[in-house]
């Protein structure tokens, strides 16, 4: 069987768009399709990407407009995706009243001939505005707003021009920084988001000066009859300037501008739609290609179905096969188009997957009806046969005889959750009782230790012996405490000291002392004090061994201390948990669900929340009907103990029932989850400190020691435990791979449905089930951009999902209880 290479249809989409000549299309855009009499609008015509050439296209001559460049090369401006696109600019203007066509623009690239769309646009006359009256600033401010189509009876399912046209007072836009987005109601059409457009207009109404601005975009009825788009409001921001307290002061002041509703009539589609019309309502061209023309019996072919022209090309639906018969047809994936969906003109991409029954000579054509609202009639295009060798299958002969075919392996048949948990602690304990450097402080000691015998052994020749032993700092303690009037008892002590100790030295210095002894110490009449300085050298020393000894008292101490802090701190815990784990509990088995939310949401600080306790609240969200927020909590167990596994257990059964969207893992990942991320952890450690400790055994032990067979055979098995360790760690499954865990986020409300942009009226993209997993790419207002681990993003309501980490100390989730049934009382 042939190679497949997952690229492929992405790269042939990507070749079909820049590579192909065929597909280097030029598009044509006008930055409003209503201009009141004398009002200048800008036409571009845009490039298909890559380096723009010097040729100026050339406009038609058009009866009573004027067309003009504003610049004789190409301009250029940042797009997404950091690409440039080039484009020229002329200016559009035009003092005769009614309908006007700008015609296609032909173009010579690579050596065929592409041409744009023509583009139609109403001249009307300024009398015929409609005016209004805001207030900004405290002053009036006198405006004319309004929604505008070019056709006034357009099809059902008919794709047209759309626009709010709106125009100000050239000194109050001069001001404005912000234009916005307008808020606007549907009735029986879909219509793409409105933005302003980039250029605005010039227009003297009455003497005065107007600047007008538009927001194009594209609206299809969705029912016949009496349809409307709006009203709509639109808040726009400005700079005002003042002067207070002798000073130039500027502020920002908002402003909103009513714009009425606009009410118009469709008709339904004339009757007699040939075999095959589905909802294509344009003008349309069509191609066909494929990268797979030579595939083995039974591959399946990908082939790429482009669709150009003007009309609904977001709501269209895929050509089909012109001769099915033999060939298994999969659904087709439409490519989602960006920004372009607010213009008329443009081109889709379906990715068709066919796979031949037989051997076939040639991939079928393709065909797709349309009907033509310019022409009033259905039309159909087809697409030219693709010519195809197919080669005998090789699956038979490549299977060798062998043992019989394994059994699965058996799944989980889970109908319910796990039960809850019974945690000796709802909280966890500040100071852990063996705290986690503990195991390398104890490798450390053991390392100290042979290093030490290492050099005690090749050095130990050469270092004089000390004499001075315990025994010997006790005495010369108990000489220190001689009362300070009595030398005569303190020499007597010294004298004692000198002949138990060290009278086997040959010191002229110890027998001055002796020899001083018995001068003053045996009199008849004994003087009291007499020594003098010397005694004093003599203290000095001894404070200097009490204060050693008093350092040496205090560090045996601090174990103890830490040890009653971490028991008082374990007191502590338990005086705020006295809730006791049996309330949440006793709640639980009672069916209180809400009641043991909050109670173990109140047993303690949130951060401090065993994973049993966030496991146990998942249970209680699930019970209430919410797999969502149990699907939330499971994961927040998890992001706190990566290796709970009634968690992940309860996990994937939600993930089963709901069919949530999640990261997908191979079956060895989840055999590794069954071991704590620690544990795994611990292993590479211990083994790294096995191997330091078995190394430093041969240099601190002498020949023949038995302990050197055993460091020999830790040297063998050491690595080995390292290497599982690591192992373990870098695949062990974590979801931070997909996107990390502060930026993690679960649906958590029910029927779900993610869409093109931050409107409930804009396409739909995928259904999210409660419980999936998604990464939170941005907030805007009530909105939220959302992508999952298919790369499919889109925008949700952001009270639909909660975050795994929470900003803020999370309240008990408010969840809507289901009705009661049978089968629930």
């Amino acid at each position: 069987m042939t190679a497949r290479n997952p690229l492929i249809a992405p790269l042939v989409a990507i070749a079909l768009c820049l590579g192909c000549p065929a597909f280097a299309q030029i598009s044509a855009q006008l930055s409003t399709r209503h201009l009141a009499r004398g009002e200048q609008a800008y036409l571009e015509i845009i490039l298909p990407p890559g380096r723009p050439t010097s040729a100026l296209p050339v406009i038609p001559s058009i009866p009573d407009v004027t067309v003009r460049a504003t610049d004789p090369s190409a301009l250029s401006r940042p797009m997404p995706g950091r690409r440039i696109e080039y484009f020229y600019q002329y200016v559009v203007e035009s003092y005769a009243v009614g309908r006007h066509t700008i015609p296609a623009v032909e173009w010579l690239i690579n050596g065929l001939k592409t041409r744009t769309e023509p583009i139609e646009f109403v001249v009307f006359n300024p009398d015929e505005l409609q005016w209004h009256e805001a207030t900004v600033a405290g002053q009036p401010l006198r405006y004319a707003a309004g929604f505008h189509i070019l056709k006034d009876r357009p099809y059902a399912g008919e794709t047209i021009p759309v626009e709010i046209k709106i125009f100000v007072p050239s000194e109050f836009a001069i001001t404005v920084e912000d234009w916005g987005i307008p808020e606007f109601q549907l009735d029986g059409v879909a219509c793409w988001r409105l933005e302003p457009s980039p250029t605005k207009g010039q227009l003297n109404v009455l003497g005065k000066a107007y600047a007008s601005l538009a927001y194009p975009s594209t609206l299809t009825p969705t029912r016949g009859g009496k349809v409307g788009i709006g009203p709509a409001k639109l808040r726009l921001t400005s700079t005002q300037s003042m002067i207070l307290n002798g000073f130039h002061q500027r502020f920002t002041e908002e402003s909103f501008l009513a714009i009425p509703k606009l009410d118009f009539e469709t008709m339904p589609l004339p009757p007699g739609a040939p075999a095959g019309f589905d909802n294509a309502i344009g003008s349309f061209t069509l191609h066909a290609h494929t990268g797979e023309t030579e595939v083995h019996e039974g591959d399946p072919i990908s082939v790429d179905v482009n669709v150009t022209g003007s009309g609904n090309l977001d709501t269209m639906r895929p050509p089909h096969l012109l001769q099915p018969k033999g060939w298994k047809i999969y659904e087709a994936t439409a490519t989602q188009r960006g920004d372009e969906r607010r213009r008329l003109s443009g081109s889709v991409i379906f990715q068709q997957l066919i796979k031949p029954l037989d051997l076939q000579a040639a991939v079928p054509p393709f065909c797709l009806v349309y009907f033509d609202p310019i022409l009033k009639q259905y039309r159909s295009i087809t697409t030219e046969p693709i010519p195809l060798k197919i080669l005998p299958s090789t699956a038979a002969s490549a299977q060798p005889a062998g043992p019989p075919q394994a059994l699965p392996i058996p799944v989980e048949r889970m109908t319910d959750i796990l039960a809850v948990l019974h945690p000796a602690q709802d909280l966890i304990p500040e100071h852990p009782a063996l705290p986690p450097w503990l195991g390398h402080a104890v490798g450390a000691a053991l390392a100290f230790c042979l290093i030490a015998k290492a050099l005690w052994m090749r050095l130990s020749s050469r270092l004089r012996p000390n004499r001075l032993k315990a025994v010997e700092l006790r005495a010369l303690h108990e000489l220190e405490r001689t009362p300070a009037d009595n030398d005569t008892l303190f020499l007597r002590q010294a004298g004692a000291f000198v002949e138990r100790w060290l009278g086997g030295q040959p010191n002229p210095g110890l027998q001055a002392i002796l020899a001083e002894r018995d001068t003053h110490c045996f009199l008849a009449e004994k003087p009291t004090s007499f020594l003098g300085k010397r005694r004093k050298e003599i203290l000095k020393l001894l404070r200097q061994a009490i204060t050693t000894a008093i350092v040496l008292a205090a560090l045996a101490a601090l174990p103890t201390s830490a040890s009653a802090a971490t028991k008082d701190a374990a007191k502590s815990d338990a005086a705020k948990s006295d809730a006791s784990p049996g309330q949440p509990l006793a709640a639980y088995a009672s069916a209180n669900y809400e009641d043991a939310i909050k109670l173990w949401l109140a047993a303690g600080d949130y951060a401090r929340l065993s994973p049993a306790v966030l496991y146990n609240i998942g249970n209680a969200c699930y019970r209430l009907g919410s797999p969502g927020y149990a699907a939330l909590y499971y994961r927040r167990a998890l992001a706190r103990e990566p290796g709970h596994e009634e968690s992940r257990q309860n996990l994937r059964f939600i993930e089963r029932k709901c069919g949530s969207l999640s990261v997908q893992r191979p079956d060895y990942q989840y055999a590794l989850a069954r071991l704590p991320l620690r544990l795994w952890q611990a292993g590479v450690w211990t083994g790294l400190w096995l191997c330091v400790l078995a190394l430093l055994v041969f240099p601190a032990t002498r020949d023949g020691a038995r302990i050197r067979i055993a460091a020999i055979f830790t040297l063998v098995l050491a690595p080995l435990l390292v290497t599982l360790g690591v192992l373990g760690c870098h695949y062990y499954p974590d979801d931070a791979e997909f996107v990390p865990v502060a930026n993690q986020a679960v649906i958590v409300a029910e029927k779900i449905v993610v869409h093109a942009d931050a409107s409930r009226s804009s396409p739909e993209v995928i259904d999210a089930p409660p419980g999936s997993l998604c990464e939170l790419v941005n907030l805007s207002g009530e909105w939220a951009y959302i992508a999952f681990a298919s790369k499919t993003r889109g925008w949700i309501p952001a009270a639909a999902l909660e975050k795994v980490i929470p900003e803020k100390p999370p309240a008990p989730p408010k969840i809507r209880k289901p009705p009661a049934t049978e089968r629930s009382a």
